[in-house]
């Protein structure tokens, strides 16, 4: 049986009040849900679930365990501090039932089983049994991500602490750059972030959250100023990373920002827009220059070598999901296989990933692992659409900013994974947990901020 969940008035809002205690879970549920009113003070436990659970994705999003560990010399396990009490407290205080009561969250659990399902018809069993194990902590986000907020304020420090860790992206990229060829990276072996395009993907994503601190009115004018240095660095950058795809994902920010921005803000950006793109014709390096010129018909040696490869491994993965459409040659094994397959036929094989996250589950997985990829986030975005289109219908701009913000992030990450293997990470379900915690949130708020009519599979 399908349940509704939070259904609108008349004038496109819930009329349940702030104190109201959500709709009941299924009968075979054990633990309760907490009310969405719930203050952190009046659960020791969700107190300590909501602070830790902070940390994770604060120190999932800087990779501070791993910058700790290369200034400290050793692991220092800084993971393992945060996450169990954050998982057990959210647990015992009703975090799992919050997050399930989306459909986003059930279509990434879908996707995940359908990895499992595969496993067993992989090419390397081994490999993606690993892949396998591996994407737990994919799902531990999720969990925790997805049942953070259960009021505006922590939805609000939520945001706050996604804002400061694009702060610490940016210092990190300052301290650690790197520039080779006319490309800006971080120079540290092995971090998350470190290649080029994931340096700029990451940024496309987190750097929005950035930009809630400066809307709506009453911001203090230095924090205005410097949330503007920061983006423009930012912007920087990305651009300095030479990514084409990075490149594609800032016209697709630039579109959603016409497309749902207010008119001041439609103003602000052409301004901003025209002085960014002059600063970059002037600052930005030659090299740089030409490689990203090369999306608008420019020639460039090492461009046109790599833009070559990445069609030969897309039209690969294309090939593979259609001779292996319902559970791909297995999570992970994209590049052996492609690797195997050409050697065997006599020719110098790839060995590389599919540099498309979409075919990456789809040769992989199969098919239906890619409908559930894509239904988690577009349900994802869907619910984050109606919540911002009924806080605009009740004048609550600070969580209409905050969706406003959500949409650009994921709006430039999306396009910029479409030219990056970056299927099994974090990401996607963080932003896919983000949504419920947002939408959860915002129906706490007096005169119940939430559109959303969301359908628990049952």
């Amino acid at each position: 049986m399908l349940s509704r969940h939070w259904r609108p008035a008349a004038a496109g809002l819930s009329s349940v009040p702030a104190s109201a205690t959500p709709p009941a879970p299924a009968p075979s549920a054990s633990i309760a849900i907490a009310a969405p009113s719930e203050t952190l003070s009046s659960n020791p436990l969700r107190r300590v679930a909501f602070y830790f659970g902070l940390a994770f994705l604060f120190t999932e999003l800087t990779g501070l365990h791993e910058l700790a560990s290369f200034a400290l010399g050793f692991n220092a396990y800084l993971l393992y501090l945060v996450v169990p009490p954050a998982l057990f407290c959210g647990l015992l205080t009703g975090t799992l039932q919050r997050t399930f009561r989306y459909r986003g969250p059930w279509y990434w659990l879908a996707f995940y089983a359908w990895m499992i399902l595969a496993t067993p018809f992989s090419s390397w069993r081994g490999g993606s049994l690993q892949r396998v194990v591996d994407a737990r902590v994919d799902l531990i986000v999720l969990v925790i991500v997805g049942g953070l907020a259960t009021n505006w304020k922590q939805a609000r420090a939520v945001f706050y602490t996604i804002a400061a860790a694009a702060v610490v992206n940016l210092l990190t990229a300052r301290i650690l750059m790197k520039a080779d060829e006319g490309r800006i990276s971080v120079g540290l072996s092995g971090f998350d972030i470190s290649n080029s395009n994931d340096l700029a993907a990451q940024l496309l994503l987190v750097l929005p959250f950035l930009l809630f601190l400066a809307l709506g009115p009453r911001k203090n004018i230095l924090i205005r100023i410097g949330v503007a240095a920061g983006l423009v660095y930012g912007i920087k950058i990305i651009l300095g990373t030479a990514s084409r795809g990075a490149l594609i994902g800032l016209a697709a920010v630039f579109v959603v920002l016409l497309l749902f921005g207010s008119m001041r803000q439609r103003i602000i950006l052409l301004a901003a827009g025209s002085l960014i793109a002059t600063a970059t014709l002037t600052f930005l390096p030659g090299q740089t220059l030409t490689r990203l010129a090369t999306l608008f018909g420019q020639h460039d040696v090492e461009a046109d070598e790599s833009r070559a490869s990445r069609m030969y491994l897309f039209q690969k993965s294309v090939q593979f999901t259609l001779q292996h459409p319902i559970f791909g040659v297995g999570p992970d094994q994209f590049s052996n296989y492609e690797g195997g397959t050409s050697v065997a036929a006599g020719k110098p094989g790839s060995w590389h990933a599919t540099h498309c996250s979409w075919t990456q589950v789809s040769s992989e997985c199969g098919i239906p692992a890619l409908i559930f990829y894509i239904s988690g986030i577009g349900s994802a975005i869907l619910l984050v659409v109606r919540v911002r289109r009924a806080a605009l219908q009740r004048g609550r701009m600070e969580i209409a900013n905050a969706c406003f913000c959500y949409l650009l992030g994921m709006a430039g990450f999306l396009v910029a994974i479409t030219l990056l293997a970056d299927a099994y990470r974090y990401y996607v379900p963080a932003m896919i947990g983000l949504a419920v915690s947002m939408s959860t949130a915002a129906s706490a708020e007096p005169g119940g901020t939430l559109a959303a009519r969301e359908l628990q599979p049952g």
